[in-house]
Order: C-alpha cells, then structure tokens, then sequence
C-alpha cells in the first residue's frame, strides 16, 4: 500500500525468513541480515551509515535494541515502533529495559495498547492507534462463494458436511489457551452441556512450542479423532470457510487478533475470551459471544448456543461482518503514512 503511494521501502529481515521471502515476492527490496547477533549488527550499522532512510519503522523490542547497538555513536534515522500488546508481557505491553526513549513515536494497534503505553508513562502525542488490517478483498465472500469453499476445505480435511466444526488460528503457546477449548469440545461430546453433540470436531490452525503437549492433551481425554491439528497454513480463507463457529481462548493479553477478524469477515459467529482488546471488537451478544478466561465450561455452554440456535449465529456472524469493515488495509496504510509525515514535519 505504501509502494503505491510512492514511498520507497527497504525491509530488514533475517535472510531466507518468510517475511524476507513475502517481501521479496511482494518487489519490495531487502536488506538480509545474517542470522548471527554479530553478523546482523554489522549489516545493520554498515547500511544505516550508508542508506539515506527518512524513517526507521520497528516491529518489535529486539530490533530496536539491536538498532541502538548497531548504530553506537551516530546518529540514525526517526524511529517509530509498533507495539502489539504481546501477552508474553502481561498489562506492560513492552518488556522491561525498553529503551523508550530512543523512539520517537508508538503505533499502538489497539485502543488497549494506546491506554497501557500512557499508563507506562508515554506521552499521548508520541502514541498512534493503527488498528492491524484486515484484507477484506481476500476475506469477504457472498454466500454462494462460502458454500463452495467450505465444501472444499472439509473434504480436503476429511470434516462430514453435518458435523459441527468448530476452528481457531493461532500461535500453539501457553497464553492461547488452548488446552481448555480441548476440554470445552470435550465436555460438549460427553454430554456433560446437555443436550451436547458427539460429532463435534474441533480444528486447530498454527504451530507454536505447545502443539506437542496439545496434541497429548487431546488424546489424553479421549479426543484424538475428535480435534485435528493443522500446523501452519497459508490458505487460512479456505480453512476459515469450514467452521461452523470460530473460537479465541486466549487466557492472558490485550488481544486485538488478526485471524478472529478475518473469520468475522467471513460471517463466521466468533466465541472470545474476554480479554481487553477483544471489547473492541465484539459488544457481547451482538458481534460474537464474550466468555471469562480459563474457563472451559463457560466456552461449553457458548459453543452449544450457537450450535442450538443457528439464526443467532448467522446474525452475529453478519453483526461481525459490517463491524470489521472498518479495519480495511487502506484505512492501516493511510494512518501509517500520517504517522510518517506527521514525524518529517
């Protein structure tokens, strides 16, 4: 979006990373960076002394503190860094030791993460809410269009067209909580949430630290044909179209998720814990349904409402639809671009 508004852009990324492979797909030029801490400061300090950038944009801690380091007594470029609310950090929002004041200006990507950053003590005119986007050309599909991708993507995960799926995407750690969305199914094919449903099927899109002790913890309560586990895919709007129901259990964060709103995009009714940045999004009842945390008979009882009562369902989903609207790749790019000039000024 930036290219198309004549900006040039240089993405420093580890070489042969996916998002240095996306970039270089995309025609966006690279600066590769050796995988070694060294190696990549070198690299760093060497095309910071010699490339003539406005404007240096972070994505995490770890390359701002790698910036500082590789940059030692010269001056570098304005900084801006975004910040996620990464769960690893609880209500922080930024590890301790950031070097906070060697950034310029903060893109939060969320309404949470702008309240966490002032409570850190930041000043409001150095904060931007950039909600992350979402590609509603890629994810927005007619009814007809739904009908034929979800069709496809069961027969391709081996998912009967009368079972009831229920589908989440996201990153296998310990603060997605999803060991007690593998009790909640289970609960729910037990019959231990009347009436229950023994053709439940839960599937699980990503990789992470913990699929191994997921996929133990399934077979464990008797789920092992009951939950399928994907690992990594890039054909996320076609998996999306095979759910019945998405579910977020994230247990800890101020989540603002991408793939969440990517299925709501899709008209698919969302189940959320109910974390800060999840209220952003979804008014309870209206958008999806909002559950306490950790909680895998409250996710239960919620899955089975839309399972027992498919008109809600449908109407949360269409709800959840128009409100992403507003979190359209050009509405990123724009706010992103205001950041820019706003800091050149």
């Amino acid at each position: 979006g930036l290219a198309a508004k004549g900006h040039r852009q240089v993405i420093a990324a580890i070489a042969g990373s996916p998002v240095a492979r996306r970039a270089a797909l995309a025609g966006i030029e690279v600066l590769s960076l050796p995988p070694g801490i060294a190696g990549r400061l070198l690299a760093l300090r060497r095309a910071a002394a010699a490339a003539p950038w406005d404007t240096i944009h972070l994505h995490d801690v770890p390359s701002l503190k790698d910036l500082g380091r590789a940059c030692v007594g010269r001056a570098t470029p304005r900084r801006v860094l975004t910040v996620r609310g990464d769960v690893a950090y609880g209500d922080r929002v930024l590890p301790a030791g950031t070097p906070m004041r060697k950034v310029d200006h903060f893109v939060a990507v969320s309404e949470w993460v702008w309240s966490a950053l002032v409570r850190a003590g930041i000043e409001e005119e150095r904060i931007t809410v950039v909600h992350t986007a979402v590609d509603l050309a890629r994810f927005t599909r007619n009814p007809g269009q739904m009908q034929t991708l979800r069709g496809a993507a069961r027969v391709a995960m081996g998912l009967a067209e009368d079972e009831f799926v229920v589908g989440t995407v996201l990153r296998l750690t310990a603060a997605k909580g999803v060991e007690h969305l593998i009790e909640a199914v289970r609960k729910i094919r037990a019959k231990e949430t009347p009436p229950g449903d023994e053709r439940m099927r839960l599937v699980v899109v990503g990789e992470g630290p913990h699929r191994t002790a997921l996929e133990e913890a399934a077979r464990s309560r008797g789920l092992g044909g009951a939950v399928l586990f994907t690992g990594w895919r890039d054909d996320v709007t076609e998996l999306l179209a095979a759910f019945d129901l998405y579910a977020h259990p994230a247990v800890t964060g101020g989540a603002f998720p991408v793939a969440m709103r990517e299925a709501m995009a899709m008209t698919v009714p969302v189940v959320a814990t109910d974390l800060t940045g999840i209220r952003e999004i979804i008014d309870n009842g209206k958008h999806g349904l909002i559950v306490p945390t950790a909680d895998p008979g409250a996710l239960a009882l919620n899955i089975m409402k839309c399972r027992r009562d498919p008109e809600m369902a449908r109407r949360m989903g269409r709800a959840g639809n128009l409100k992403v609207q507003r979190y359209g790749l050009q509405a990123m790019v724009d706010r992103t671009e205001e950041v820019y000039f706003r800091l050149a000024r």
